[in-house]
């Protein structure tokens, strides 16, 4: 089975962006997602206009893989079994909602075996720590404090690699963000896509361009929060 790297992953974005005629885009990406956020806008330089990066990180650390071995030897449904007890128990939080879990769960097993191991195998082979401190945008960086996956450690240390990024831990969420702490994640991202927005507003005010779409846009964000909201309770 050919191997695909993280770079390659963001070398098809790429594509995808130039066949749906996307201009600068804001890169939003989960775990492997994120990392391939990072691919992109390294080798898209002012394309990407910020990034978000949800339980992510540049390299994963170096561990002993003796429960892959010991999987191996396993029964086939018995192996399945497991694995994805393992994955429960690596990808939520204890505290994680039940309705959160099943989702998540039933997606994973959606997910053909091959591409499961491809994305593992980019994942174990990454090391995106130079792009990472080349970069120059607008980044926030959410992690779970309950993340076994991509610790609050891992975040720390993105942090610290890109330039001005920002840092939001949610206390007792784990590495599922999206499903766990849905509106946590939503109230973050459309804040700091506000934060750019107001930024380039203002640079194009400045430079006498672009009056008046200010008002168009933040009118936009406003409803786009307030539909967040409304499913938030």
């Amino acid at each position: 089975m050919p191997h695909v790297s993280v770079e390659e992953y963001g070398g098809v974005v790429a594509d995808v962006l130039d066949a749906l005629g996307l201009g600068s885009v804001i890169a939003v990406g989960h775990s492997l997602g994120g990392a391939i956020a990072i691919a992109l806008a390294s080798q898209q330089a002012g394309r990407v206009r910020g990034l978000v990066l949800l339980a992510s990180c540049v390299k994963l650390p170096e561990v002993d893989g003796w429960g892959e071995r010991f999987l191996a030897y396993l029964p086939g449904p018995l192996r399945k079994l497991l694995f994805f007890a393992m994955a429960k128990r690596l990808l939520f939080a204890p505290s994680a909602p039940s309705g959160a879990v099943a989702v998540g769960m039933r997606e994973l097993r959606a997910c053909r075996p091959e591409t499961i191991l491809k994305d593992v195998h980019a994942a174990k082979a990454m090391d995106l720590t130079g792009p990472a401190t080349r970069l120059d945008v607008p980044t926030l960086i959410l992690v779970g404090s309950q993340d076994r996956l991509t610790t609050p450690a891992l975040a720390q240390h993105l942090r610290e690699l890109i330039r001005g990024a920002l840092l939001r831990i949610h206390e007792d969420a784990g590495h599922m963000l999206l499903l766990e702490v849905p509106a946590w994640v939503n109230g973050e991202v459309l804040d700091f896509v506000g934060s750019i927005t107001a930024l380039a507003e203002a640079r194009s005010a400045r430079a006498g361009e672009g009056q008046h779409r200010g008002p168009l846009v933040r009118r936009l964000l406003d409803w786009v929060r307030r539909i967040a909201r409304r499913r938030a309770s």
